[in-house]
């Protein structure tokens, strides 16, 4: 099976790390000259936001960075802390908090109202586990975004089973397949398609995930053959997608933008 070129982006998660000075940036370069420098020099055109899991994206902040990338280049957008990882109270219920999903909405509204938005990425936590409640809130999730395109990841492999992924082609939410590291609780690779878009998340596979420190656990380079092994996947993946889009979490130093360009050759992107 040939793959469609014409359906296919890749870039990386995130773009303004500081170790990226030297390794991929000039020195000296600031970081609101980042994107810019990603976009142009570095000729990705799409990249996927992560400093919105820590902080509230917001209008004018969308609106600085639509006027540093050329037309045509777009956005994946990573859900608020608060929207996936603060959710339950002191009883263990769930803490639905309807405001933060109207903030992100108004945060990212120019990239959405500009056609600039492909998704926004769900990403939730190893606690959180496949059961009744966890489905149901997944519904009230899904429900509180059906203005744009989602796309959940799950950090716990309870969630990769067939009833996941009915639930999600039945809400019309696409399921996050992600590389990591092959250990005990970590979600496996699994390429499957629920909706669009069809989503790839590489993190690297460290294997001393649990025990490095934040920045270490994505210090891992995919070699060249590591690569050519995942090419089968997403093109099957792929022909059945509206649109496929691929990221490099491995941000460590670079690895990500170095390995998103060897796959850029190896799928002939330019």
């Amino acid at each position: 099976m040939e793959i469609d070129k014409s359906k296919i982006r890749i870039g990386t998660s995130g773009f303004s790390y500081e170790d990226w000075i030297g390794p991929v940036y000039p020195q000296g370069t600031k970081k609101e000259e980042m994107l810019a420098y990603y976009s142009g020099e570095l000729g990705f055109n799409i990249v996927e936001l992560n400093f919105t899991y820590y902080k509230q994206p917001t209008s004018i902040g969308m609106e600085r960075m639509l006027n540093n990338v050329p037309e045509g280049f777009t956005f994946a957008v990573k859900a608020h802390e608060s929207m996936t990882h603060k959710i339950r109270g002191g009883d263990s219920s769930f803490i639905r908090d309807e405001g933060a999903f109207e903030t992100f909405l108004n945060g990212v509204a120019p990239l959405a109202e500009r056609g600039r938005l492909k998704c926004v990425l769900a990403q939730f936590p190893m606690k959180f586990q496949r059961n009744r409640d966890t489905m149901d809130h997944i519904k009230w999730f899904a429900d509180q975004l059906k203005t744009v395109r989602l796309v959940m990841e799950f950090r716990n492999q309870s969630w990769v089973s067939q009833s996941t992924f009915d639930l999600l082609k039945e809400l019309g939410v696409g399921y996050c397949v992600v590389d990591e590291p092959d250990l005990p609780d970590l979600v496996p690779f699994t390429p499957v398609f629920t909706a669009n878009p069809a989503y790839f998340r590489f993190h690297g596979r460290n294997l001393r995930w649990f025990n490095d420190s934040a920045a270490q656990r994505y210090n891992y380079l995919y070699n060249d053959s590591e690569l050519r092994s995942v090419l089968e996947p997403i093109t099957r993946v792929s022909a059945v997608a509206e649109e496929t889009l691929v990221f490099f979490n491995n941000h460590f130093q670079g690895s990500a933008v170095k390995n998103a360009k060897m796959l850029k050759g190896l799928v002939g992107l330019p």
